[in-house]
C-alpha cells in the first residue's frame, strides 16, 4: 500500500465517537482506528451493550453503539490486503 493509499483509508475509516449530545456524565474511550476488528466487538459487547442496559435513557450510549456497528459494517467491506488496523 502507498502512503497516499494509506492515508485514504485512515480519511475514509468511520470516526470512532458519534456526534454528543449535551455533556456525558461519564468517560468513554472507544478503541482508535488502528485498533483491531476484535477490539471493536468486545466495546460494543463488553462495554456498550451493558451501559445501555443499565442507563437506558442515555441519549449517547445507543449513538456509541451505531457508530461502533457503522466502523464493524465499513471494516467487512475493505478487502484484507488493504486494511491497516490491526489483526484479530
Amino acid at each position: 500500500m502507498t502512503p497516499d493509499e494509506y492515508k485514504e483509508m485512515l480519511f475514509s475509516h468511520p470516526s470512532e465517537s458519534p456526534e454528543i449530545v449535551g455533556v456525558l456524565p461519564y468517560l468513554i474511550d472507544p478503541p482508535s482506528i488502528l485498533a483491531s476488528n476484535a477490539r471493536w466487538v468486545k466495546f460494543r459487547d463488553g462495554t456498550l451493550r451493558p451501559m445501555i442496559e443499565a442507563m437506558p435513557d442515555d441519549p449517547n450510549l445507543p449513538r456509541f453503539l451505531e457508530q461502533a456497528e457503522k466502523i464493524l459494517a465499513w471494516r467487512a467491506t475493505i478487502a484484507p490486503e488493504r486494511r491497516i488496523w490491526k489483526a484479530d
